[in-house]
């Protein structure tokens, strides 16, 4: 007896001190390399204007959470100008810059295939919800302004430790591969992937719950990482959609209508993908994309996307390659044989047909005014009853005020936070 309990206090003591020296430096594996640096730290990948961020943070930087109380509505708070509801949402103070909670992560699945992360852990000394935050078009973790207001509701407000992952047209993940894609199935597959991954590393030792927070484009591939749980043990507690891209092909062909809105789509997306000009060169509306203001006909994005589209019939990681880093991985019924089968990104992305089963709980917020997810194609879908696939585990909650799920600027931060509670079941 005697022994058997020094056996016990022996391994006890064990445990205790794996977990005591757990560091930083203690989580990265061969296809998952922590980094010495923060966000906006080492190097730099990001496709804004010059000072954008700076001189934005400058003018428009604030803290929601000092913001006076609206005495009389509990939900509001004063209402701003336009511009200052656009800008005062980007720029949400949230400090990631500390080193010692915040690390750069790179996920490398294969050689020719890296995308990259933001871990943002309080401390290896007790198990805290892990949350992704899958962050929209565009989104990149040395620029993080558009989601910022989440990432800091999730770890300062609910005590989460977080994994902020960036959007596959972020131009971060742009430069950084020669094969390039977008959309939900690609971004399912890594976020499954880093999940899978996490499973090796000490850090399962601090996570009581994992979690999912999408935004936007993001929304898309976070129904495919729930349908590979699912078949996978199930590890997924909830998913939080906010103005989820649903309809990929159909929500891009209506941006894609000439006049002045749709140009100025275009014109943007030049900057925020320029490193693509030069890969695509020779392609004339892609050349002289600035033609696009002069007759008020989008060329640049329609074009790029009809490349990328003939280009990517199959995932970044396929079927193949997820078979090989995980042995044993189980597939939804069909979806393994859709996605060797495909014949193009948009076909890709239809994956709606297998999405079928799925238990975790997944809680949409869409706002009244979203030029650039239209409800009606996209969550309305849902809601309606008419969107392929099986949505009996989803809750659908409309908002009554804000733009493409621009929440920050519009509502009491208390409320945000009720919101994010809420969904993920915290």
């Amino acid at each position: 007896m005697k022994s058997q309990v020094k056996v016990f206090c022996c391994l006890a003591l064990f445990v205790c001190t794996a977990v005591a020296e757990t560091n930083w430096e203690a989580l990265s594996t061969p296809r998952m390399e922590i980094l010495n640096y923060s966000s906006a730290q080492g190097p730099v990948l990001v496709s804004h204007f010059p000072f954008f961020i700076d001189f934005g943070r400058k003018i428009w930087g604030w803290n929601p959470r000092n913001e006076p109380k609206n005495q009389s509505d509990k939900v509001y708070i004063k209402p701003r100008l336009p511009i200052n509801e656009t800008m005062e949402n980007l720029f949400v103070d949230f400090d990631v810059s500390h080193t010692k909670h915040f690390r750069k992560v790179l996920f490398r699945p294969k050689p020719d295939l890296v995308f990259r992360g933001l871990f943002g852990i309080h401390d290896f000394d007790k198990k805290r919800p892990l949350v992704i935050l899958r962050l929209g078009i565009h989104g990149n973790i040395d620029e993080f302004i558009a989601e910022r207001f989440i990432g800091k509701a999730l770890y300062e407000d609910l005590d989460a430790n977080i994994l902020v992952l960036e959007s596959l047209t972020s131009h971060g993940f742009i430069s950084s591969n020669e094969k390039i894609s977008f959309g939900g199935v690609d971004e399912g597959l890594h976020t499954f992937f880093a999940l899978k991954e996490i499973e090796k590393t000490p850090l399962k030792n601090f996570i009581s719950s994992q979690h999912i927070v999408a935004v936007s484009m993001g929304g898309n591939g976070a129904f495919v990482t729930a349908l590979m749980d699912q078949v996978n043990g199930r590890h997924l507690k909830s998913i939080v959609e906010f103005c989820p891209l649903i309809n990929i092909e159909e929500t891009i062909n209506q941006q894609h209508k000439s006049g002045l809105g749709p140009v100025l789509v275009d014109l943007w997306n030049v900057r925020r993908l320029h490193s693509l000009i030069d890969r695509y060169r020779s392609e004339p509306d892609v050349k002289d994309w600035w033609k696009s203001a002069l007759d008020l006909k989008p060329k640049f994005t329609p074009t790029v996307l009809h490349l990328i589209n003939k280009e990517r019939a199959e995932p970044l990681l396929t079927v193949t390659d997820l078979n090989g880093l995980f042995p044993g991985l189980k597939w939804p019924k069909g979806f393994d044989e859709h996605l060797r089968k495909s014949n193009s990104l948009f076909h890709l992305n239809d994956f709606w047909p297998w999405y079928q089963g799925v238990k975790t709980p997944v809680t949409i917020y869409t706002t009244p005014k979203d030029p650039l997810v239209p409800n009606e194609i996209n969550a309305e879908k849902i809601f309606k009853g008419v969107q392929p696939g099986d949505f009996s585990s989803l809750k659908f909650r409309r908002l009554e005020k804000s733009t493409h799920c621009g929440l920050a600027s519009v509502y009491q931060w208390d409320y945000i936070v009720n919101l994010l509670k809420d969904g993920l079941e915290l």
